[in-house]
């Protein structure tokens, strides 16, 4: 099993790739380029590792860079790390990521009830979801590769 060390330099290593993969593929997209290599760098802090009860070593890069802010990040997971066992179906590619998406979904959902309940706000999730699907779907491709990066160094040894 690969450290927390080894998953981050993985994920920077893989990211320009899938950039570029996705710049080949998008036909020379800028957006596509940047929304597919940002999802896969947010694998680093969008970890298959968030299921760990144990601050990880991208929570601890994230409070030391900051400010203190990570400490809500480190909240908000600590539910999704007792509810799944670590390198159980969250380290699983694919069913892993869509498991963190609908996590982050089920958070935006609760933000978007809490904000209409006190604060009278009249946006809906479900309506910036459909009007920018595409850059969300080339998002959570960047992010499903980096879990498979992550899943490869967990599983083959070098």
């Amino acid at each position: 099993m690969a450290s927390g060390r080894t998953h981050n330099v993985g994920t920077l290593v893989l990211t320009p790739v899938v950039a570029w993969a996705a710049w080949e593929l998008g036909q020379h997209d800028v957006l596509t380029t940047w929304l597919a290599g940002i999802g896969c760098f947010c694998g680093i802090f969008i970890s298959p590792d968030l299921d760990m009860r144990q601050r990880t070593v991208s929570e601890t890069t994230l409070l030391r860079w900051s400010l203190g802010i990570g400490y809500i990040w480190i909240f908000l997971w600590y539910p999704y790390a007792m509810l799944f066992r670590h390198r159980g179906i969250s380290h699983t590619p694919i069913i892993g990521t869509v498991t963190r998406v609908l996590y982050l979904l089920a958070i935006a959902v609760l933000v978007q009830y809490l904000a209409h309940t006190f604060a009278a706000a009249q946006w809906s999730i479900w309506d910036w979801v459909k009007e920018y699907q595409r850059f969300i779907a080339i998002f959570i491709g960047g992010l499903a590769i980096s879990d498979l990066g992550h899943w490869v160094l967990d599983h083959v040894r070098l």
